[in-house]
């Protein structure tokens, strides 16, 4: 259940994120692309580590009261599985001769100014193999969010 907790969560800052990004995309200035693309990563940040904050405070309270011992395993499991969405859909870019780049980009809403910067075209015949393992790490991002954020929590 945790780990789908996480995976809705990870939906809804992409939902926001694309919100907030396709709104400010209007203005195609290279300063309101860089606020959007620190505004969209920002609301990843503080979606995620907030609902990995909660969960370590509800771990932390159980252990406490003495209801259960959390698993050691299950923050990072629900780390790993923050990134399954992007690690996924950047499998398919990688790997697929299918034109992917442009649901790419939607996937993982939350870095759509930063893949505008990478390469602003839409299609995946338009990247280069070096722009495409640029990508990799941001696909990482969602689990050091949430890792980040529960053990911070956890040290309290």
């Amino acid at each position: 259940m945790k780990i789908l907790k996480t995976l809705i969560t990870v939906f809804a800052a992409d939902l926001l994120s694309l919100f907030i990004g396709l709104t400010l995309a209007v203005s195609s200035g290279t300063f309101m692309r860089i606020i959007s693309a620190v505004c969209t990563f920002g609301i990843l940040i503080c979606i995620l580590g907030s609902f990995a904050s909660k969960t370590a405070k509800e771990d932390a309270k159980a252990i406490r009261i003495g209801e259960k011992k959390p698993s050691f395993v299950m923050p990072l499991l629900m780390g790993i599985s923050a990134s399954i969405p992007a690690l996924i859909s950047w499998l398919i870019l990688k790997f697929s001769d299918i034109d992917f780049y442009r649901w790419h980009k939607l996937i993982n809403g939350y870095f759509l100014q930063i893949f505008n910067f990478i390469n602003p075209n839409a299609s995946s015949a338009a990247l280069t193999e070096n722009q495409i393992w640029l990508m990799l790490p941001l696909s990482l991002a969602p689990t050091a969010v949430f890792i980040i954020a529960y053990y911070k929590q956890r040290k309290k």
